[in-house]
């Protein structure tokens, strides 16, 4: 696949080559914390040579295509960020499945996120918003 190039079927790991059944959840975002934000942001625009969307002292973002990459100042892992058609939905199936979920906050108007657990205790977020 050449570069810039977008793969338009999602593929099922347990069965390689199925389409997985997880349709409408895309990965929007992916958050990598830094304890300094400007050493980490020089080495992804200029070593690696992503294009800064937004850039502050807490919250920096490169544009990578569908997904944004953004580094946030502290100490935490790495939260990926799925989108969702209905935020409530999703949070109640997670959560009538057993999944540790936490309450729906809206960080911005027009967008709501929760934050759910893997079995492996490994945070991730979903998310919705108003169609503007």
């Amino acid at each position: 696949m050449s570069a810039g190039a977008v793969r338009s079927e999602r593929v099922d790991v347990e069965r390689p080559g199925a389409l997985s059944t997880l349709r409408g959840v895309e990965l929007v975002e992916v958050v990598v914390y830094t304890r300094d934000m400007s050493r980490a942001t020089a080495f992804y625009r200029d070593t690696l040579g992503l294009e800064p969307d937004y850039e502050s002292e807490h919250w920096t973002t490169f544009r990578t295509g569908a997904c944004t990459f953004a580094l946030h100042a502290g100490s935490e892992v790495p939260d990926p960020t799925f989108e969702v058609a209905d935020v409530e939905a999703e949070r109640a199936r997670l959560a009538a499945g057993g999944v540790d979920v936490t309450e729906i906050r809206e960080p911005a108007p027009g967008l709501r996120v929760f934050d759910a657990r893997d079995p492996d205790g490994n945070r991730f977020s979903l998310e919705s918003r108003d169609p503007t």
